[in-house]
């Protein structure tokens, strides 16, 4: 099984690109997306699982994830049946931190590691466009933004223009990983 790991900082598009994916690769075609463990609810381009605190700690404790971090007060988690259930043949997508590729290369060996970028002008526009958070919650976000991504096999993917430009680059991607 090939594992691409799609990350960035938020608003970069991950969940868009991923959702757009979904719906292309529909009938299978060798892909499986990955949902995550989540203590928000979902919004309308996320297909997560929600779960609470307390039964995150307990999914934790049970060493359920493969992978699990925090981040901007959440918590989320990658259950390690989604991926070692898979299959050899498969490409499974999943979206992560940054700090949790290292878990994946650990377990696996091939990882693709895809890192989405977006221009500050136009990420901070995606952020505000989100209503998730405060001005000064989006001004430390995108100073985060450019934080160093540490991994194995990594792809700068700059997802800037508009989802139909950017998601026929993303999907013209994804089938050069189905055939190698």
């Amino acid at each position: 099984m090939k594992v691409l790991l799609i990350t960035g900082a938020s608003g970069t598009g991950k969940d868009s690109l991923i959702a757009l994916a979904r719906d292309y690769y529909r009938n299978g075609k060798g892909i499986s997306f990955v949902k995550r463990y989540i203590t928000r609810l979902p919004d309308e381009n996320e297909q997560n699982y929600y779960v609470d605190q307390e039964a995150f700690s307990l999914l934790c404790k049970n060493d359920f994830f493969i992978s699990h971090w925090q981040a901007h007060g959440n918590l989320y988690g990658i259950a390690r049946s989604q991926l070692f259930h898979t299959g050899d043949d498969r490409l499974a997508i999943v979206s992560v931190s940054r700090g949790s590729i290292k878990d994946f290369e650990q377990n696996f060996s091939k990882v693709i590691t895809l890192c989405l970028t977006v221009d500050k002008k136009n990420l901070r526009k995606r952020l505000l466009r989100r209503g998730r958070e405060s001005n000064a919650a989006i001004e430390k976000r995108l100073a985060r933004s450019t934080y160093p991504v540490a991994a194995e096999n990594l792809i700068f993917f700059d997802n800037s223009e508009n989802l139909c430009i950017s998601g026929k680059r993303f999907l013209t991607l994804l089938d050069s990983f189905l055939l190698e």
